[in-house]
Parts: C-alpha cells; structure tokens; sequence
C-alpha cells in the first residue's frame, strides 16, 4: 500500500512539474489580456444635422431575409423584435423628415492591431466579430444620448437605434453630414442613432 501512495504522491509531483510553465504562460496572457481594455481604444460622440433622411423604398425588408453565413433564412431578428421589420413601422410613415444623427466613432483600426498582437492566431473573421465589441460600443452610445435628450432642444426627439429596421439608408444620410461608412470597416466603425421629431398621430399612416 505504501509502494503505490508513493508511486501516486511522485505521479502528482512530475504533473505539477509538467504544467507548471502552462500555467505561468496562461497568467502572462491574463496579464496582458488585462492590459488591453476596449475603454483605450480612441473613440469620440458627435452630434450632425439637421439633414434631410435618405429613405429606402418600402418593401426594403425582403433584404432582411436574404440568407448570409450561418444564417440561411436571413437576420434571426426579423419577424421578433419589436425594433424591426415587419413589426416597426415605416420612418417617413412616423417621424418628419428633418433628423439629427448621433455619432459614436471608434477606432476600429486601432482595436484590430491590439486584436491581432493579442491573437496572431485568430483569422481575421474572428478578430472582427462583434460580440467582442458592440455591447460596449452600444451601452456608450445610449448613455451619450441619453445625456443630449435631456437638453431643451432635443426633448421634442426620440432617439432610435435602429433606424435601419425602418428603412432609413445610413450610408447616404450619413455622407449628407460628411461622414463616409466604410464596410467593411478599416479605420473608423460607427455607431449610430438617429434623432427624430414623431409625427402628430393624426399624420401617421
């Protein structure tokens, strides 16, 4: 019996030796993994406008269920959330024309290069996955504009979120302001919520 405890205690002993440097390698990359918060990364809020939405005909929403990687039947949110076709309405249907877009640039350029020096083992797919980043960049954007609905001139507003799911074009309304979106994303990624006046419902279609 003591034969095999010693066998055991000494098998124990040669593991912890063996995983030792594993173990000091996965707390440098903790460390380091640390030191890259997505809070550096350069980014910045603006507000542009007035301009005059660019609007996509309606029955833009057939896009929505044209099918791209693991998504066959098109964007899983179509037909559930309350914030996209067919359930939200049309924008001209339901705002004035006349909107304020709510800028959030980040530095899109900037966190692909920490991305890459963190996992040079990654492809370039997996570098660019939003769930790393849209929650953050998303959480930023609705305290910026929560923050500029509480000032006098912007309290007749509603901001929207998803001003794409009512057919707004942002590509276009955003060049009206001077600001090119790039997609895929290089250097800059924007995010973007549109500030727009309701329509008395009497005008609502």
């Amino acid at each position: 019996m003591l034969s095999i405890r010693i066998i055991y205690n000494r098998f124990l002993l040669s593991n912890i030796f063996f995983t030792l440097p594993q173990i000091c390698v996965n707390i440098a990359k903790m460390v380091e993994h640390k030191e890259f918060l997505i809070e550096s990364i350069d980014r910045d809020f603006s507000v542009k406008g007035p301009v005059e939405v660019v609007c996509k005909p309606k029955g833009f929403n057939r896009w929505c269920t044209l099918p791209y990687p693991k998504h066959k039947n098109g964007c899983p949110n179509y037909g559930h959330r309350v914030t996209c076709p067919p359930q939200v309405g049309y924008f001209l249907d339901m705002f004035h024309p006349e909107v304020y877009l709510a800028l959030l640039r980040f530095d899109f350029k900037e966190y692909l290069s920490e991305k890459k020096r963190l996992h040079p083992d990654w492809t370039e797919r997996a570098i660019r996955n939003p769930f790393h980043f849209q929650t953050h960049l998303r959480a930023e954007l609705s305290k910026s504009t929560e923050a500029l609905l509480s000032k006098p001139e912007y309290q007749n507003y509603k901001c929207l979120y998803n001003a794409e799911g009512m057919g707004v074009n942002l590509h276009l309304t955003s060049r009206l302001v001077g600001v090119e979106l790039e997609w895929p994303p290089k250097d800059n990624m924007y995010r973007i919520a549109i500030l727009a006046k309701p329509l008395p419902l009497i005008n609502q279609a």
